[in-house]
Order: C-alpha cells, then sequence, then structure tokens
C-alpha cells in the first residue's frame, strides 16, 4: 500500500524535465532581465513604400523579410544614435563601436540570438544572405564566438506565429530591444502596417531618446528610398 501511495504522489506531481543547458542559460539571462528597470515604447509603422519597394526588390532577385527591412533600418538608426548602442556597465555607460544586430530565433528547447556583425556595413542583400546563414547556424548548433553571443541590440519577431503585437525583454547587457508583429491591413483593409515595440533598460536610456530612435527607425521604414542604395 505504500508503495503505491508513493507511485500515485509522484504521478500527481507531474514529469518533471531537467533543465538543458540552453534552459539554464535562458533562466540565468531572464533573472537577470527581470532585475532591470524597464519600459517599452510602442508604434505602428505604415508599409504601403515598404511593400512596394519590397517588390521591386524581389523582382530584381532580392527576396528580402520584413524582418530584413527591420534589421536595415535598425542598424542604421543605431549608427544615428549610438547611445542605444550600449550596454550599463556599474559606474559608467558603454557605447560599442560596432553595431551587432541580434535575431531572436527559436531552436529546440530554447532561444538564441545570433548576431549580424556589423550590420550597419552590410547591403540589403548581404543582410538576406547573413540572416539565412545564421538561422540555420542557429538550428543546426555551429554558430560560435560574437556570432551567438555578440548582439549589442536585438530584433524579436513573432509575426510568423500569428501574434498582433507585443514586449520583449530587454537582454543583458544590451540596452535596448526591438519586438514586431505580424503585418497588418493591406487589400482592402487599410493601408498595410506592423507594430513594434522598443523596450529598454531606463539605465541607460530615458524615455525622449528612446522615442527619437524608434522614430528614426519607423520613418527609415516609411520612407525606405535610402535601401535602393543599400541593395
Amino acid at each position: 500500500m505504500a508503495e503505491d501511495s508513493q507511485q500515485e504522489g509522484e504521478q500527481d506531481a507531474g514529469r518533471r524535465r531537467p533543465l538543458s543547458r540552453m534552459r539554464r542559460a535562458i533562466t540565468a539571462s531572464m533573472t537577470m532581465s527581470a532585475q532591470v528597470p524597464q519600459f517599452t515604447l510602442d508604434r505602428a509603422i505604415d508599409l504601403t513604400a515598404a511593400a512596394a519597394l519590397r517588390e521591386e526588390l524581389q523582382a530584381a532577385g532580392i527576396r528580402c523579410s520584413w524582418e530584413d527591412l527591420l534589421t536595415a533600418a535598425s542598424a542604421r538608426a543605431l549608427r544615428e544614435h549610438p547611445h542605444v548602442n550600449a550596454s550599463f556597465d556599474e559606474d559608467a555607460i558603454v557605447e560599442h563601436p560596432d553595431i551587432n544586430v541580434g535575431l531572436a530565433t527559436a531552436v529546440e528547447d530554447g532561444l538564441v540570438g545570433p548576431a549580424v556583425l556589423n550590420a550597419d556595413r552590410l547591403g540589403l542583400g548581404e543582410l538576406v544572405a547573413e540572416r539565412r546563414r545564421l538561422r540555420a547556424g542557429a538550428a543546426d548548433g555551429s554558430l560560435r564566438g560574437l556570432e551567438l553571443y555578440g548582439a549589442t541590440f536585438t530584433i524579436s519577431n513573432l509575426g510568423p506565429y500569428g501574434v498582433e503585437r507585443f514586449r520583449a525583454l530587454v537582454i543583458p547587457p544590451q540596452a535596448a530591444i526591438l519586438s514586431c508583429g505580424r503585418v497588418l491591413g493591406g487589400e482592402g483593409d487599410g493601408a498595410p502596417r506592423i507594430n513594434v515595440a522598443l523596450s529598454c533598460d531606463h539605465r541607460v536610456l530615458d524615455g525622449a531618446p528612446a522615442a527619437e530612435f524608434l522614430a528614426t527607425v519607423c520613418g527609415l521604414i516609411e520612407e525606405p528610398h535610402w535601401l535602393r542604395d543599400r541593395a
């Protein structure tokens, strides 16, 4: 009887899954994130002009995603707003010399953020190729060093999962992360648009400079003529 009671108790407790090394790393990172004072700003981006340009680029053989356009715009905006490409370091704020844009990527049993290194120096076609390479490397576990841990800013895209809007958590030691949802509207339902949200470490950024950075990102997408020179 005692043995039967013990087995029933174990069943009631549910199945325990030991934490993998990746899940332990995520737990540590998100626990650190929870200790960071954060705020989030959100905006909707009108994609009318960007959609037309995207069709033009695809016809020319550059099959870019919305995430690629956001990566290009974020990299350029970080160059204009270096205080966002930064980290808090006890008694100082460190502005990083390189702009490495991380792409939040779901993998088996976890999440990684492989970085497009020096993203501000790459053309759009190069960004597309690098995004594909990094995603493939994240899936097969072949990424190492700065490619895996060197992001200075991250983009988290849940649009492919049907999510319209969400708030991402800052990933220490980065100062900010940009989240984006799926494309809304278009085809008789108003102008195509996408919701984005910028979460920030309040020790590094205040509301006004963060809002200026987000406005720059949105403006670069809404008036994307500059991307022709980056193709």
